[in-house]
């Protein structure tokens, strides 16, 4: 089994966000990444991590599994699969990164490879997973997720041969497990290796949560959550770098053109620089208060940086796309974006309210009617959904998310 030591000269700090001399093709291509907690952990022990991802403009999730983890792993992993379609239908994504800490590494796998989850996953980055179990679980044989990591427990038996099964038949995942030898979490931390993943070890002294709060792992763990570059990005590289040249050049002269800074900034947007983005919509705005379309621009900038435990109340995003519907009442692209920002806050009940909006404004809009669709299947209105998702075929016949909905509702 190969796996690669990371020495200290491999250990680069987070990299401090510049202005691009040339936009990157494969920023462009990043999948939104959903984090998943390990065993008795708060969602504030990942804070850290996920807010330095955000800061590098990843678009970073996170799932609050119950009892803190501790309860039936194939429980978990019912409730991520549920968190993946949400997300992958709010964000328009067919496809989704993964952070596994510790115990959550398996929870994913469990989606992966016992529910179907293959086709919707980017990247899977393990965290100190015990892939072959840990007996330092043993004094935790009262919780179920413990017992179902022991080393000899059903689970990682039905679990690993499943894995060996796709081994044998030559399909290879997008796996990584990252782990160190000084993990007391992961005895032995040897069980953190999985074979056809990508095994990278820590060379330096770091404990099992060190691999979580290390600033200096966050630049690594960036590089293997990029985007992959493809061979249509060649031509669109080309025009991009010219055409923020000439942007930047022209605002140099004139630093409040209006057109200039528009341009820009959604320029910025489309290649997934959202922070560079909402600093020129911003400056946009300062001098146009009455532009809506900055406003939209900027909101959606802003929602790719949305935190799971914010108030929809005081989000900037949401208070930018309300500004858009002051300024342009008629405007269902921006109910639907504020929904959307609703939802990702986990205020069901207003996201419909704003969908239902869009809706009226705009009867073909069909991404708010797998939207509304999904609101209306959390709030337990069934006949409402399937209604909804039928709508969806009749404007897409090939609508995936809306033919699984569907599928699953024995429609």
């Amino acid at each position: 089994m190969q796996e690669k030591i990371l020495r200290r000269k491999d250990k680069a700090p987070v990299p401090r966000e510049e202005f691009p001399e040339k936009p990157s093709p494969a920023r462009r291509r990043r999948a939104p990444v959903l984090y998943v907690p390990g065993f008795l952990r708060f969602n504030f022990a990942s804070t850290a991590l996920r807010r330095r991802l955000k800061n590098l403009d990843f678009e970073v999730y996170n799932i609050r599994l119950p009892n803190l983890a501790a309860g039936d792993i194939r429980r978990s992993a019912r409730l991520l699969m549920t968190r993946m379609e949400e997300l992958r239908v709010l964000l328009g994504v067919r496809k989704l990164s993964l952070i596994g800490q510790g115990l959550g590494g398996l929870v994913a796998r469990y989606v992966v490879e016992q529910m179907g989850a293959s086709e919707y996953l980017s990247r899977l980055v393990m965290l100190g997973t015990p892939n072959h179990g840990s007996v330092s679980a043993y004094p935790f044989l009262g919780f179920r997720a413990a017992r179902e990591t022991f080393p000899s427990s059903p689970f990682l038996a039905d679990i690993s041969a499943g894995y060996n099964a796709m081994l044998e038949q030559g399909k290879e995942l997008p796996y990584a497990s990252l782990y160190t030898s000084m993990d007391i979490a992961v005895v032995p931390w040897t069980r953190c290796r999985l074979e056809g993943a990508d095994n990278m070890r820590v060379g330096w002294p770091c404990a099992h949560m060190g691999l979580v709060h290390s600033r200096r792992l966050v630049g690594i763990l960036a590089e293997m959550l990029e985007g992959e570059k493809t061979g249509e990005d060649a031509y669109i590289e080309e025009d991009e770098d010219t055409l923020l040249h000439e942007l930047s050049l022209s605002l140099e002269d004139e630093p409040e053109d209006e057109g200039m800074l528009f341009r820009r900034g959604k320029l910025l947007l489309d290649c997934g620089y959202y922070g560079l983005a909402v600093r020129d919509l911003s400056r946009l705005i300062k001098v146009r208060p009455d532009f809506p379309e900055a406003y939209l621009l900027r909101g959606k900038a802003l929602r790719r940086k949305i935190s799971y435990d914010e108030n929809p109340i005081y989000n900037r995003a949401v208070r930018d796309f309300s500004q858009v519907i002051r300024l342009k009442p008629g405007w269902a692209e921006a109910y639907y974006e504020r929904g959307v920002c609703y939802a990702l806050l986990n205020d069901w009940s207003d996201a419909v309210d704003s969908w239902d909006r869009a809706l009226i404004l705009n009867r073909d809009l069909y991404p708010a009617y797998l939207a509304r669709g999904l609101g209306r299947m959390k709030r337990g209105d069934i006949a409402g959904a399937v209604e909804d998702f039928t709508e969806v075929l009749r404007i897409q016949p090939d609508e995936p998310e809306a033919l699984h909905f569907l599928s699953e509702l024995g429609r």
